[in-house]
């Protein structure tokens, strides 16, 4: 599963929007692991988001910062004409 043409673009969008390298590194790990989820997830889709939020808490994973990484995404897939990005 080569992630590559969708993330090297978002990569580059984010660049422009977040001046904190650490928080942009935090969004492309969270959406990274996103996108591989989806790929993997038979649930409806129209809780995805929440269902993949509760598996990054039980990890450990704030869920503040799950949450800005997908709007974040969702902000460029919709920028994009792709679509709405992870639903809220």
């Amino acid at each position: 599963m080569d992630l590559a043409p969708t993330l090297a673009p978002f990569i580059v969008w984010l660049a422009g929007r977040e001046p904190d390298e650490h928080v942009r590194r935090r969004h492309l790990a969270i959406v990274e692991g996103y996108l591989g989820w989806t790929r993997q997830d038979a649930g409806d889709p129209a809780d995805r988001r929440e269902r993949f939020q509760t598996i990054c808490v039980e990890r450990g994973t704030r869920r503040d910062h799950v949450a800005a990484a997908l709007d974040r995404f969702a902000e460029y897939t919709s920028a994009r004409g792709r679509g709405p990005g992870p639903a809220r």
